[in-house]
């Protein structure tokens, strides 16, 4: 129903190390929740964490829709839906990868639901139960849109049972038979019966007997659930860029120095190379690749720096993940801003921590790469000690044709960036909880604010406390600046157009240098960094 808001993405039965446990997923976190006690005893924790020693891919770390145990009939297998996709993982081998990602179509009977694109033909993925018992030994009960389907583990894809109606194969009261949001076993004495939750209401019920034992309020029976419901609430989302400016190189730490004597000749084998066999390839960051590998660790880095941040329990974050060039990764949405009016100036709070938070998570990944890789210069390969790895490799040679020595120092070479985290825009963004957010650009925001506010009061106090946010926006350069137009038609919020601002380079001969960018520089920072490779110089 559109007016009943579901608290959780999926509800699953913990593992054995949790017997009376029910993990909830909640957007990009999940909760450990007591069937005994009615409590939550763990989280909220990142889906970005690993299970055990494996971690969930990438797409499915914003949020999974559905979720299944395999069973006693395969205990080790847990698997995690995502829109068409799922990913399948051994938790007797620390939670390693399974199976996937991949589409449900040809793999699951649930794909019976889906178009032959492998998308589901309607809204919605499958509430996924492991079956018990001699008869579900093996089995897996999925519900969708009013219809069952049993897929048996052991023979494949094609369905077991179904698509049938859902009252064809369990008597459940009527209001079940259309949807259902949840299915999870009991606890204790019914730890084998079934509660099945639909809108504000569950049932515990006896498939054994097709039989239903209780039936009531959510709220009765899992008070607990109430406190996430999702409630209606006003953010802002800022759009930021991530732009890196290259500058010249250098040199640095020396490595070794060779003399050259009159008519003689040297080769030498620059060499980067780590004691990390499981290395292959030198570590990247955000500074010199924008490709996939590199920019999920970044996230990565982003969220556990974010979650750690004081003000995380006040403002989340939420990641784009795309990219346009060399130019850095675009979209980075800023602080949702759950905004109590008489706290003005907290907009400032967080976005000084994304910035922060931004430029650690860089240099954490810099940080790795130098810690796990070294430079030497060898006279032959086979002075290359076989416990180190070699990532790069470079061969230099040259002959002294004067009648003078001459002396060779071998430097690494450095490189120096600066990183712009940049404003680009800014938008109201309301949230009921239940159906998709509405935005408004900030000339709308009167408009979307009459549409969810009653009291016009509150429209104009919010109206004031965006100007008041938005005209108070600390740069770079540590003055304040304001985004808005000084004076917007109709007497609203209208940002500046054509923003830009200018950050100013030293170069290395004393002379500045100012680089525009389209938006407001946030923050900067400077980097100099090794490159790895090795520089010959003669003195």
């Amino acid at each position: 129903m559109a007016d009943d808001p579901r608290p959780f993405d999926a509800v699953l039965n913990a593992d054995a190390s949790h017997p009376n446990g029910l993990w909830l997923f909640k957007g990009s976190e999940y909760y450990l929740y007591d069937l005994l006690d009615d409590a939550v005893v763990e989280g909220p924790i990142p889906l970005t964490q690993p299970w055990g020693a494996g971690a969930l891919p990438q797409l499915f770390r914003s949020g999974i829709h559905s979720a299944v145990w395999s069973g006693p009939a395969f205990p080790n297998l847990w698997t995690f839906f995502k829109d068409e996709m799922y990913y399948s993982m051994d938790a007797v081998r620390g939670w390693a990868q399974a199976e996937g990602p991949r589409g449900i179509l040809g793999a699951w009977a649930a794909g019976v639901w889906a178009a032959p694109d492998g998308t589901w033909m309607t809204p919605g993925v499958p509430v996924a139960l492991h079956g018990m018992g001699t008869r579900f030994d093996g089995m897996i009960h999925f519900f969708k849109d009013g219809k069952y389907v049993r897929h048996n583990l052991r023979t494949g894809s094609r369905p077991e049972a179904g698509p049938i109606p859902i009252g064809e194969e369990w008597d459940l009261p009527e209001m079940f038979l259309d949807r259902i949001d949840y299915a999870f076993y009991g606890t204790g004495a019914h730890e084998e019966d079934i509660n099945f939750i639909s809108g504000e209401n569950y049932v515990l019920y006896d498939f054994r007997r097709r039989q239903v034992i209780d039936q009531g309020p959510v709220a009765k029976r899992f008070p607990v659930f109430a406190q996430f419901i999702d409630r209606p609430q006003l953010f802002l989302a800022e759009d930021y860029d991530m732009a890196t400016l290259v500058g010249p190189v250098s040199l640095g730490r020396l490595i070794d120095t060779r003399s050259i004597g009159a008519g003689s000749k040297i080769q030498k084998f620059l060499v980067t190379e780590t004691t990390d066999t499981s290395l292959q390839n030198l570590r990247q960051s955000m500074l010199d690749s924008q490709d996939t590998q590199v920019t999920e660790d970044f996230y990565d880095r982003l969220d556990t720096n974010l979650s750690s941040d004081e003000s995380s329990d006040s403002y989340r974050y939420q990641l784009n993940a795309q990219f346009h060039g060399e130019a850095g990764a675009t979209s980075l949405w800023g602080g949702e801003v759950n905004a109590d009016l008489n706290a003005q100036g907290q907009t400032e709070t967080v976005r000084s921590s994304l910035s922060q938070a931004a430029f650690k998570s860089i240099g954490s990944q810099l940080e790795q790469t130098r810690r796990e890789t070294h430079q030497k210069t060898y006279d032959s390969l086979a002075e290359i000690s076989s416990t180190v790895h070699v990532l790069k490799k470079e061969f230099f040679e040259e002959t002294n044709a004067s009648d003078r020595v001459r002396v060779y120092e071998f430097y690494e070479q450095l490189q120096s960036y600066i990183t712009l985290l940049v404003l680009r825009g800014v938008v109201l963004v309301y949230s009921d909880g239940v159906t998709r957010p509405k935005t408004a650009q900030l000339p709308g925001a009167q408009r979307l604010l009459e549409d969810v506010l009653a009291d016009p009061q509150e429209v104009a106090r919010v109206i004031d406390y965006l100007r008041q946010e938005l005209s108070n926006v600390t740069g770079h350069d540590g003055q304040v600046h304001s985004l808005l137009e000084s004076t917007p038609p109709d007497g609203g919020l209208a940002l500046r157009n054509n923003m830009t601002s200018r950050y100013t380079v030293v170069l290395p001969d004393g002379s500045q240098q100012d680089v525009s960018q389209a938006g407001l520089i946030k923050a900067a920072h400077s980097w100099v960094e090794p490159t790895f490779t090795i520089t010959p110089v003669q003195t």
